[in-house]
């Protein structure tokens, strides 16, 4: 078990086979490579997880799976895309939206228009940016008729 002391976590406890890599990085911080995902609490599910940084444990980023808001959500990939994360189908992947907590949860926002897209069998990501121009960058929380009022306030109350 390796431990990792975090600036808003504490000390996390994680295997190695936990880590997720991105070659590249996540835009603005391609430096960093790898990732641990924190499930946060009452969130069994995996809906909404923290992606903390191995190298930089100042930096985490809140991500949410982009069907809890839109079922309809159809994120397309490039051949290109899923042979760099060493799928066929795009059902093997798992996806992710970066979340930005705002202190007025109204103002809270996800970036449906580039998501984090996971390989969970090999443990590799990377963040896309889909051509689709319906998708938006900063699309807010409060206009997606499946948020919960929980989901809401995470910003809130931190």
């Amino acid at each position: 078990m390796l431990t990792l002391e975090t600036r808003d976590y504490g000390t996390i406890e994680y295997e190695e086979s936990d880590i997720i890599h991105f070659t590249d990085g996540l835009f603005g911080f391609s430096e960093l490579k790898d990732y641990i995902p924190l499930v946060l609490d009452e969130n069994e599910d995996n809906t909404i997880l923290l992606l903390q940084s191995l190298a930089n444990t100042d930096i985490a980023f809140v991500v949410v799976n982009p069907f809890s808001l839109d079922p309809d959500y159809n994120p397309v990939l490039s051949q290109e895309e899923l042979s760099y994360l060493f799928v066929k189908s795009e059902d093997d992947l798992s996806y992710y939206v970066v979340c930005v907590l705002r202190n007025n949860y109204l103002e809270n926002t996800v970036n449906m228009k580039a998501p984090i897209v996971i390989n969970p069998d090999k443990r590799i990501g990377m963040q896309v940016i889909l051509n689709d121009s319906e998708y938006e960058f900063r699309k807010k929380l409060s206009s997606f008729s499946t948020v919960q009022e929980g989901l809401l306030k995470t910003g809130s109350d931190a």
